[in-house]
């Protein structure tokens, strides 16, 4: 996902880019913006998924941009940043479509509150929309390939496909077998036996297995601490994430990146 800060102050600017850990919520881009006209300028050139914006900036204000978003890119979410704490801003704020309004100077537990809430929906929206796509061309290739009738789905594999991708949008957290059978309304027993049956290996294997991907990844080519990469794959006990890590790879995250690393 993509994020776009935008403020015409410029220590402002850099400060929040540079205190918030925005990978930690599913951010992978964070792009910078200096005044209005710039910030539509990017939102052209690239699909961001969320804007925080300061309200009071020369020339065309927040709020102007925040209603330019809502009018054109109605997939973009927006978050305003002032340090006016009247009622009233919050209202022009929320009418104008923002979806959260947040003081300065920023407090960043309450900033990570909204960032949570923000960041889950983004992955749930679309978690959605690529389990809609996904049906739709599986609907289709048994159409041309004229298997009967297209509604007649494999419904193991589009749910196989649908639990791997829950787990690919919440690797961060603690994932439960009880929290994958809700999702997919299914029965927990028959949801690993239906798993098992499709891909040869369990649910816990295979949230390991990515876990462990991910985090090699991140240790060849980033400096970001082992706590922390084993925050991002949703492992808070660091002797158990270096246990099954050394399990999968046969080295210690340390002695991984030493090898690895670049």
């Amino acid at each position: 996902m993509k994020i776009l800060l935008v403020d015409d102050e410029v220590i402002a600017l850099r400060a929040l880019k540079k205190r918030v850990d925005w990978m930690k919520y599913g951010f992978t881009e964070v792009y910078e913006a200096r005044s209005v006209s710039a910030a539509k300028d990017i939102l052209q050139q690239d699909k961001i998924d969320l804007i925080f914006c300061d309200i009071e900036m020369a020339g065309e204000n927040g709020l102007e941009l925040v209603g330019y978003v809502k009018k054109n890119y109605s997939d973009t979410r927006s978050v305003m940043l002032t340090c006016h704490a009247e009622f009233t801003y919050a209202q022009q704020a929320i009418r104008y479509g923002a979806e959260d309004y947040i003081l300065k100077p920023i407090d960043y537990e309450e900033l990570d509150v909204v960032l949570q809430r923000i960041s889950g929906e983004l992955r749930n929206e679309d978690r959605q929309e690529k389990i809609g796509s996904l049906v739709q061309r599986t609907l289709d290739v048994r159409a041309e390939k004229g298997e009967g009738d297209p509604a007649a789905v494999d419904s193991n594999e589009q749910r196989v496909r649908a639990i791997r991708e829950y787990i690919e949008e919440h690797i961060h957290e603690k994932i439960t077998m009880k929290m994958l059978a809700d999702h997919m309304h299914m029965n927990e027993q028959h949801l690993m036996r239906v798993f098992k049956k499709e891909t040869g290996q369990s649910v816990v294997d295979y949230v390991t297995q990515r876990r462990v991907a991910i985090a090699s990844r991140m240790l060849k080519e980033t400096n970001y601490s082992i706590n922390f990469i084993a925050n991002c794959v949703g492992s808070e006990n660091y002797s158990y994430f270096t246990k099954i890590f050394k399990k999968q790879t046969g080295y210690t995250p340390s002695e991984y990146r030493a090898k690895f690393g670049k």
